[in-house]
């Protein structure tokens, strides 16, 4: 007797019950293989965002909010780190090139960024996509989903959320499009530092004609001060010798202030934030494996079920000759159908699930994300397949032993 023939049959007869069965199953797969890749998909975006930031500096205080507000431009909260502390990088012979950055104004939806050519270029490492870096003090260089084209001339809004705050007076012309990043700098406006303090008011006195300048002279005394400053070490020793240096730094404010520094590692922090992560993906990934083991232990009792439901038809085949290994094969292979389908169909719907995921946290932060069917899915559908093949074995003997009357 053809087995196969009987199982087409069978699956036809129970079409919609088994159908059933594998969308329960894939559901559940679904979500399970989805949490991983999502989970995998933001720590490894994440940390390509921070690749171009070995060394962030700032006053003492928070480290996330160091982090997130520079290298994500996330809205956080952080006092002015000191001009000066320019000056004490400048003792370290391994800073292969520094910027300061300045935060607080936008443009659009974009955040607006003051900061130096030596940022935009990354120490000459990168060149633009189109156009120049930024000359004079009312030039813009853009991120390339800004939104913004060379020639466009924008006006900023104070505050870093959009459409609150007034409108400054002083326009920009975009002279130049960095290349794509896959950041949320992608959509930042750069402009020079100087033009920062301008709008605010707080380095008008005596500016010096040409960007920079200060910079050149090392005149830092009475510039107003940074959010942050971004270091390029020459190798790694010189980049914990600027860390240990920096940490236990302080530098003089405008107002004659002592203000402590800090120093971190982007990585060194990321592994923090990721190990927090990890403690609350855990109740995800038990709640997931969960709903597996539900969705394997339904197909079991629908197996035993089917099997008494066509119990008549099997005990005929008996009658018939068939022998029980025939009848048991029959009703395994019905029940690792359902079970191969919603481990396909899983699989599927959890690169899916992972895809949204990535579209509603790019749009939020940015970060370009790709979710990717690893080696820890697959793992995850072949374990199900194991465990569905064994539940299999259950109701199959149970049919099989069924005495003949």
């Amino acid at each position: 007797m053809r087995v196969l023939l009987f199982l087409k049959n069978e699956c036809r007869q129970s079409f919609k019950i088994l159908c059933s069965l594998a969308f329960i199953l894939a559901l559940a797969l679904s979500i399970a293989t989805a949490i991983g890749q999502t989970e995998r998909m933001i720590k490894s975006s994440s940390a390509k965002a921070a690749e171009q930031f070995d060394i962030l500096v700032g006053a003492k205080g928070s480290r996330t909010s160091l982090l997130l507000s520079t290298v994500y431009l996330r809205d956080e909260m952080m006092s002015l780190t000191p001009a000066v502390a320019l000056n004490v990088l400048r003792g370290y012979k391994g800073v292969k090139w520094c910027a300061p950055l300045a935060f607080g104004d936008r443009v659009n939806e974009s955040p607006l960024v003051g900061t130096t050519k030596a940022f935009v270029t990354l120490g000459g490492a990168r060149a633009l996509k189109t156009g120049r870096v930024f000359e004079s003090r009312h030039e813009a260089v853009v991120g390339i989903r800004s939104g913004l084209k060379i020639g466009e001339t924008v006006f900023p809004h104070h505050g870093r959320i959009a459409g609150v705050g007034h409108k400054h007076d002083n326009g920009f012309e975009v002279v130049g499009i960095l290349p794509e990043t896959g950041t949320p700098w992608d959509r930042a406006v750069l402009v020079p530092i100087e033009t920062i303090w301008a709008m605010h008011a707080k380095h008008q006195d005596g500016e010096p004609e040409t960007l920079e300048e200060w910079l050149r002279l090392g005149k830092f005394d009475h510039l107003p001060g940074f959010s942050a400053i971004v270091v390029k070490p020459v190798s790694i020793s010189d980049a914990y010798k600027i860390r240990q240096g920096m940490s236990s730094a302080s530098a003089m404010d405008g107002r004659g202030q002592s203000v402590n520094l800090m120093a971190i590692f982007t990585g060194e922090v990321l592994v923090e934030l990721y190990a927090t992560l990890d403690s609350a993906m855990v109740a995800f990934e038990w709640f997931a494996a969960s709903s597996v083991m539900i969705s394997l232990l339904a197909v079991l009792i629908t197996g035993f079920i089917l099997g008494e439901l066509r119990k008549p038809q099997f005990l005929q085949l008996r009658t018939m000759g068939a022998p029980r290994g025939y009848v048991m094969q029959v009703v395994w292979l019905l029940i690792m159908s359902v079970v191969l389908s919603g481990v396909v169909m899983g699989l599927a719907g959890g690169w899916g699930l992972a895809q949204i995921a990535a579209v509603f946290i790019s749009q939020d932060t940015g970060i370009a994300m790709t979710p990717v069917i690893g080696l820890q899915e697959l793992q995850v559908g072949l374990v199900t397949l194991v465990l569905g093949a064994i539940f299999a074995i259950l109701p199959a003997v149970k049919v099989g032993r069924s005495q003949l009357r």
